[in-house]
């Protein structure tokens, strides 16, 4: 028995190399070392779903075009289809949405608004808020007041509490400080002349005439006496003032001149 073990150890000590019967083990440490190469695709596959997640959040808010009219009127077509004229130092940012259109404005703009019932059309200009789905309608800050002209469709001008209903012809105001807008005459026959370049009158009295022309030129329209009563029917393109008051002149057979 005793000589059994000694070849045995005989043997062992013989074909002995440092590390022969740990190759199993250390091959199986070797295989645990390993990283496998699909958690580096799992985790670049995530970080790149986040990356394309951001970037379709990024892109997916409201779009926004932003407009300004130096020393002259601008006229600029919207993205919704829309159109816009500016007056001389108005500005107007438009963003669109799902949700609906958005303008924020200062200054005088006119709109021509396309129909959209799904998406209404909203501008903010100072504390009101005018909404509409499709018109023809005018926006104007004045020392802190917001006027409203609608010429076609329905406009719902409101400011911090309840709102008024206008349809052509009608003008609004919301005072600064007030929270309702308030009805009011028109305080001139073309309150939209500045984009249109056309005056258009019928029967209408010549002192309110005169008066709109002085305010939209500057200039002082004066007539010559014994003109009380008389009224004026016709249409003026925006000329120089010398031109219209001539032409008043010649079709009252009176004497209009500016100073």
């Amino acid at each position: 028995m005793q000589e059994n073990m000694d070849r045995m150890l005989g043997f062992v000590l013989k074909h002995y190399r440092q590390d022969a019967f740990d190759s199993e083990t250390k091959a199986e440490s070797r295989k645990v070392r390993r990283f496998p190469i699909w958690r580096y695709a799992a985790t670049f596959t995530a970080v790149a779903a986040a990356v394309l997640l951001f970037v379709f959040l990024f892109h997916s808010g409201p779009s926004v075009s932003e407009y300004m009219a130096a020393d002259s009127s601008i006229q600029a077509e919207l993205p919704d289809g829309s159109s816009v004229i500016l007056h001389p130092g108005t500005r107007v940012k438009y963003s669109d949405s799902k949700g609906g259109r958005n303008v924020e404005m200062e200054g005088t703009a006119l709109f021509k608004v396309t129909r959209d019932e799904s998406r209404p059309f909203k501008v903010d200009a100072g504390e009101s808020v005018v909404e509409v789905l499709g018109t023809v309608f005018q926006v104007k800050q004045s020392a802190g007041d917001v006027y409203v002209d609608v010429l076609e469709g329905k406009v719902l001008f409101a400011g911090s509490e309840d709102g008024v209903i206008l349809i052509p012809g009608m003008e609004s105001v919301l005072r600064e400080g007030a929270s309702v807008p308030e009805a009011v005459e028109n305080a001139f026959p073309n309150p939209i002349a500045w984009a249109t370049g056309i005056f258009k009158y019928e029967g209408t009295p010549l002192e309110t005439v005169l008066a709109e022309l002085s305010d939209y030129f500057g200039r002082e329209f004066i007539v010559s006496p014994d003109t009380e009563g008389r009224t004026l029917t016709g249409s003026f393109s925006t000329e120089d003032p010398e031109t219209i008051a001539e032409a008043i002149s010649a079709a009252l057979e009176i004497v209009v001149s500016v100073k």
